[in-house]
């Protein structure tokens, strides 16, 4: 259902892989946010009030899992929180809507690629019946609430498509560069030059010789 023969994770789910295989974190089970928080000098509190984080002083953070939530959604609402404080570490009530909203959108994807990565996901696909049926056993063999599994699953699907994009896309520009009659150096950036062919430009690439 999935082939991550040619996946490339971003940036920030290589981060977290990296993490993941220097510390032997090789299934869901051996995910412990508590664990890693503690490592990372983050105290983690669980009480009746809404999911937040605090900065003290200088190297000193707090996250504020709320405990009436079930079980699953506050290990999202943990890396979530975590990933503002190992991505941000700041005050967003003094942010403008836009970069707040960036903000939030980066907890999410800690949250998705430090609870489920895809390598563990790959590992952990079986035979299933139907989507739904798929979202249901790995929600429960990540411990994560459905609808996120379901939101991951999205998010991989499009990693997916947009890689086979510009693997397509970069094999039509080398079968397009394949010949052409001269080369042209960028007139501002001595690292690129324009490839000409019948009078027109084909493309562009790095220069060989720098």
């Amino acid at each position: 259902m999935f082939d991550i023969t040619h996946y490339r994770p971003t940036h920030l789910e290589s981060s977290i892989v990296d993490f993941y295989r220097a510390n032997h974190i090789r299934c869901p089970q051996d995910i412990d946010l508590e664990v890693f928080a503690h490592d990372a000098g983050i105290w983690v509190h669980f009480l009746a009030q809404p999911s937040t984080n605090y900065h003290f002083r200088a190297d000193m953070y707090s996250v504020i899992v709320d405990r009436r939530l079930p079980w699953e959604q506050q290990r999202v609402e943990m890396a979530h929180e975590l990933g503002h404080v190992l991505l941000h570490a700041g005050r967003q009530e003094f942010m403008k809507d836009d970069w707040r909203a960036l903000q939030e959108f980066q907890a999410d994807m800690f949250a998705m690629y430090s609870l489920a990565p895809t390598f563990m996901i790959a590992n952990c696909i079986t035979q299933a019946s139907s989507r739904a049926q798929l979202v249901d056993q790995l929600a429960y063999s990540f411990d994560v609430p459905q609808p996120f599994m379901d939101a991951r699953l999205r998010l991989l699907e499009q990693r997916l498509y947009t890689i086979a994009a510009e693997n397509q896309m970069a094999a039509a520009v080398r079968e397009a560069t394949a010949s052409y009659d001269y080369s042209y150096r960028h007139p501002a950036d001595r690292r690129i030059e324009y490839l000409v062919r019948d009078g027109s430009v084909i493309g562009t690439r790095r220069r060989a010789d720098i």
